[in-house]
C-alpha cells in the first residue's frame, strides 16, 4: 500500500511541477468533444427529411468544419507556448531543407493531402495529367498506375507519378462509387439517320444487358447518396441526343454496371445495338 501511495504522490507531483500533463489531458477532451460533435452532426444531416439533398450537404459541411476550424484554433491556443518555442528552434533547419528538397516536401505534402482527404487507394481507378489506369502502389513521393486506354482496356504498362502533381493537377476517381458505376456508350449518326429509332434501339440494348443487377445497382446508388448526402440519376439506362458538329450527332447511353466490368458491358451494350440493326435490315 505504501508503494502504491509513494507511486501516486510522484505522478501528482509531477503533474502539478509542468503544464505538460495538464495540456495533454486537455487536448484529448477537445479532441474527443469534436469527435463526438462530427458524428451527431453526421447523424443529424443524415437522418433530416425536410430540404433538397444541396441544401442538407452544404449546412452539413459548414457545420463540419466549423468544428474543424475550432478545434484547430483551440489545439494552438493549448499549445502556443510550446509551438513557438519549437518553430524557433527548428525554423532555419527547416528553410534550408525546404529549399534543397522542394520537390521531395511537395510529393510528401501531397501524399499527405492523399491520405487526409481520401482523394484515392489502391484498387482505384483515376485520371491524373493524362494518365489514367489502376492505382498499383502508393508510397510517401510516388504513386504507381497500371495503365488503361481511354475505353477501360489495359495496355500492361505501368506509369509513376510524383505525388506533388496531387497539388496542382485535378484528379478524376473514376471508380469514387464503389460496386457499381455509372458509364455511358454513344453511338455517332448522321443528322439524316432515323434519330429516335436508333435512341429507342441503344434504349432496349442498355435494358436487356443491364436488367439483372438495375435493383441491387439502384439500392446501391441510394446508399451512396445517403453517405454522402449527394443526390445521384436513377439506375434506370437512359439515352440522350448530343449534337457534334453539323454533320454529326451522338446518342449517348448512360447505364449502370459492376465497376469491375465496365468495358465488357459496354461492348454487350453496342453488341446488342448492332444485332437489332441487322435483323431490322434484314426484315426490310
Amino acid at each position: 500500500m505504501d508503494v502504491i501511495v509513494s507511486l501516486w504522490d510522484r505522478l501528482v507531483a509531477w503533474f502539478t511541477a509542468s503544464d505538460t500533463p495538464a495540456q495533454l489531458v486537455v487536448s484529448l477532451v477537445v479532441l474527443l468533444a469534436a469527435m463526438f460533435a462530427t458524428r451527431a452532426t453526421t447523424r443529424y444531416y443524415r437522418g433530416k427529411g425536410s430540404g433538397s439533398t444541396e441544401e442538407r450537404r452544404t449546412s452539413y459541411l459548414t457545420v463540419r468544419n466549423s468544428i474543424v476550424i475550432v478545434t484547430m484554433l483551440l489545439m494552438l491556443f493549448i499549445w502556443g507556448g510550446q509551438l513557438r518555442h519549437f518553430a524557433l528552434s527548428v525554423a532555419a533547419l527547416a528553410a534550408a531543407v525546404a529549399i534543397a528538397s522542394k520537390e521531395y516536401v511537395m510529393s510528401a505534402l501531397g501524399s499527405l493531402m492523399r491520405a487526409t482527404q481520401r482523394t484515392y487507394s489502391v484498387g482505384d481507378v483515376i485520371e491524373i495529367g493524362g494518365m489514367k489506369g489502376e492505382v498499383l502502389t502508393i508510397d510517401l513521393f510516388t504513386t504507381a498506375l497500371l495503365e488503361q486506354t481511354s475505353s477501360g482496356l489495359v495496355t500492361g504498362r505501368v506509369c509513376r507519378f510524383p505525388n506533388m502533381m496531387l497539388l496542382l493537377n485535378p484528379v478524376r476517381t473514376i471508380s469514387a462509387m464503389g460496386t457499381f458505376v455509372l458509364e455511358s456508350v454513344r453511338v455517332p449518326l448522321e443528322p439524316g439517320d432515323d434519330i429516335p429509332a436508333a435512341q429507342e434501339r441503344l434504349l432496349r440494348a442498355g435494358r436487356e444487358v443491364c436488367e439483372p443487377w438495375l435493383e441491387q445497382a439502384d439500392v446501391h446508388f441510394r446508399h451512396i447518396e445517403g453517405a454522402y448526402l449527394i443526390a445521384l440519376p436513377a439506375s434506370e439506362p437512359l439515352a440522350v441526343i448530343e449534337p457534334v458538329d453539323p454533320k454529326r450527332l451522338d446518342v449517348v447511353l448512360r447505364f449502370p454496371c459492376p465497376s469491375n466490368r465496365r468495358v465488357r458491358t459496354g461492348q454487350e451494350v453496342l453488341t446488342h445495338y448492332y444485332r437489332q440493326l441487322q435483323d431490322q435490315a434484314a426484315e426490310g
